[in-house]
C-alpha cells in the first residue's frame, strides 16, 4: 500500500490546465476572425509607421484609416462571436461542470475503496496482533505450569528429606532428574 499515492482532492485535471499555446489554438478555433482583425490592425500600424518614416503623408493617413477600419471589424467580430457563440459557450459550462462533478464522485469513491482497503488492513494487523498476544500468553501460562509442577516436585523432595518427630530422615528412592550438562558443550567449569 505504501507503494500507492493517496487519492486527493487536488489531483491535476488535464483538461483545465491547458497550457498558453492549447489555449490560444482553442480560442483560434472558436473566433477565427478575431486574430484576423488583430493581424490586419498591425498590418496597417506597420506600414503607417513606413510611410511615416520615408515623409508620406497620405499613405500615413490611408493607413490610420485601415487602422481603424480593422480595429471596428475586430470589435464587430468579437461581438458576432461572442452573441454567435454565447450558446455553445453556456453549453460548454455545463458539461463542464458534468464532468467535475463526475470526477469528483470518482475521486470519492476512490477514496472510500481505499479507507475501505486501509479499514481491512487495520483488521488483519489487529487480528495478527491478537493472535500474538493470544500465543505469548499461552506460552506464560505453560511456563507457570511447568513452574507450578516443578516447585510441587520440589515440595515433594523436600517433603522426603525432611527429619521426621524422631530425627530420621526417610530413605529416598532412587529418583533419575534429567542431568544438565554444565557449562559449554557439556564441560563442567
Amino acid at each position: 500500500m505504501a507503494d500507492r499515492p493517496m487519492p486527493s482532492s487536488f489531483d491535476a485535471d488535464s483538461e483545465y490546465n491547458e497550457t498558453g499555446l492549447q489555449k490560444i489554438g482553442r480560442k483560434l478555433r472558436e473566433e477565427p476572425l478575431v486574430p484576423l482583425g488583430t493581424v490586419l490592425t498591425c498590418m496597417a500600424l506597420y506600414n503607417a509607421f513606413r510611410a511615416m518614416r520615408r515623409g508620406d503623408h497620405a499613405q500615413v493617413q490611408r493607413m490610420f484609416r485601415a487602422r481603424i477600419g480593422a480595429q471596428a471589424f475586430t470589435v464587430m467580430a468579437m461581438v458576432a462571436g461572442g452573441a454567435y457563440y454565447g450558446a455553445d459557450r453556456e453549453k460548454r459550462r455545463e458539461l463542464i461542470k458534468l464532468e467535475a462533478q463526475q470526477r469528483a464522485e470518482e475521486r470519492n469513491k476512490k477514496w472510500l475503496k481505499e479507507l475501505e482497503v486501509r479499514d481491512e488492513e487495520e483488521k488483519q494487523l489487529k487480528a495478527a496482533m491478537k493472535r500474538r498476544q493470544d500465543r505469548v500468553e499461552q506460552k506464560r501460562a505453560e511456563e507457570k505450569e511447568k513452574a507450578k509442577e516443578d516447585d510441587k516436585r520440589d515440595d515433594v523432595v523436600k517433603a522426603e528429606t525432611i527429619p521426621d518427630a524422631d530425627g530420621q530422615v526417610p530413605k529416598q528412592e532412587n529418583k533419575e532428574t534429567p542431568s544438565v550438562p554444565a557449562g559449554w558443550f557439556g564441560t563442567r567449569k
